[in-house]
């Protein structure tokens, strides 16, 4: 009998449990923090769903294979947190993704994955709720459909080799997320008019900023013709420091790569 630990969902917000079980399997759950000190050897197979905590490189090689992780992005895109999201804000390409887990987020190689076309424009009464459990059925399915192959490690994986985006909790705009059963064209069309706004506004300030500049440097080059005609010696003694320093500050940035 093959033992398996499963990290993250429990029963009740993830079929597989159960139907591994039914197919005779072990099954261990838990999602708690995994324990440097644990046997995880004992374990055929480790698959992480919705689990919460990052599992380091001296628990990955406590394992007897690479663990497994069910993910709700097309990979390389969306990384991290909240791909659903992020994958309609962005226009980046939705889907599941099933891979092995490494020293970083969802950066693994890939085993299986599929794109799931939601067709936003066509399907404009979308939620982030509905397209959350859909996504979340078909990275199951994709599992349950390879389960032979994932089991007995008969699969080939292969590396991420575009770079994709990645997002972080504090990302996540939460004032335009009072609830996941929101529409999510309405969403995102008050994001990208915010957006919109945002990027304005810096352009303006930035533009401010560098008319102030201007008139500053003008400020600095009456200042210099009045000390020249004041005290000529002086003043040429002290641009010689300044040019001295800014040529101390010059090589220290050229040590920075």
């Amino acid at each position: 009998m093959k033992n398996i630990l499963f990290l993250g969902y429990n029963s009740k917000k993830t079929k597989l449990i159960n139907l591994l079980k039914k197919k005779n399997f072990s099954v261990s759950w838990t999602n708690k923090p995994l324990d440097i000190r644990s046997n995880l050897k004992i374990y055929d197979l480790i698959i992480s769903f919705g689990y919460k905590h990052i599992i380091n490189t001296k628990i990955l090689k406590k394992c007897k294979r690479p663990i497994i992780n069910l993910h709700i992005s097309y990979l390389p895109f969306n990384k991290g947190a909240h791909p659903n999201f992020w994958s309609f804000i962005e226009d980046t390409p939705s889907g599941v993704t099933i891979h092995e887990i490494n020293n970083k987020i969802d950066t693994g190689n890939i085993i299986f994955q599929k794109f799931v076309n939601f067709d936003l424009y066509k399907n404009k009464s979308l939620t982030y709720k509905k397209t959350f459990e859909k996504l979340i059925s078909e990275v199951e399915d994709l599992f349950l459909l390879n389960l032979n192959k994932i089991i007995n490690k008969k699969y080939i994986s292969y590396k991420q080799n575009e770079t994709g985006s990645f997002h972080t909790k504090n990302q996540l705009p939460k004032h335009f997320i009072k609830s996941w059963g929101q529409n999510i064209l309405k969403v995102k069309n008050k994001y990208l008019n915010y957006m919109l706004k945002m990027k304005q506004k810096r352009i303006s300030l930035i533009n401010q900023i560098e008319n102030t500049r201007k008139n500053n440097n003008v400020n600095w080059m009456n200042l210099l013709k009045i000390a020249i005609k004041s005290n000529p010696d002086e003043t040429i003694k002290v641009l010689k420091k300044i040019n001295t320093d800014d040529n101390k500050i010059s090589k220290l940035f050229k040590q920075i790569h």
